[in-house]
């Protein structure tokens, strides 16, 4: 009998800098800006905004933060808190990692912490694959993925 286990968020290694990790889906999205950013719509936290576009025209806003307090998880809790549990995509809240996606407002908007790290991402569209990208290859920095 084989095991099964549930990858809720993955984030690269602590000693990863936060500009080389939000450009991490630069190899199947075209990056087209990156900037510094002081927060994440009205809650702040310093962090980097890049914006992305998909093979197959599809736009995302990949925002990343990195602080070595418990920042990250205070920040999420807030943007669960602005966007609400009532159109709900995914919502699991766990003591070490968080994950969150919803629709609201002709947006998707999907993010989650863990560690040190927190990362957005917002699309017009669904960003689920974009996500996944992003994690598999947050996955196989840890050596989770080969």
């Amino acid at each position: 009998m084989s095991g099964c286990v549930m990858r809720i968020a993955e984030v690269p290694p602590r000693i990863y800098s936060l500009e080389s990790a939000v450009q991490i889906p630069s190899g199947k999205y075209k990056l087209i800006h990156l900037e510094s950013v002081s927060g994440y719509e009205n809650i702040e936290l310093k962090g980097m905004v890049a914006v992305y576009r998909g093979p197959d025209g599809s736009m995302y806003l990949f925002y990343g933060f990195k602080s070595f307090d418990d920042a990250p998880k205070k920040v999420w809790k807030s943007i669960v808190k602005k966007y609400g549990v009532w159109n709900l995509g995914v919502y699991i809240d766990l003591p070490s990692v968080g994950y969150y996606s919803v629709e609201k407002k002709d947006k998707h908007v999907v993010a989650w912490w863990k560690d040190v790290w927190l990362f957005v991402v917002e699309s017009k569209g669904n960003p689920r694959d974009f996500v996944k990208d992003v994690m598999d290859a947050f996955a196989r920095l840890g050596g989770m993925l080969r």
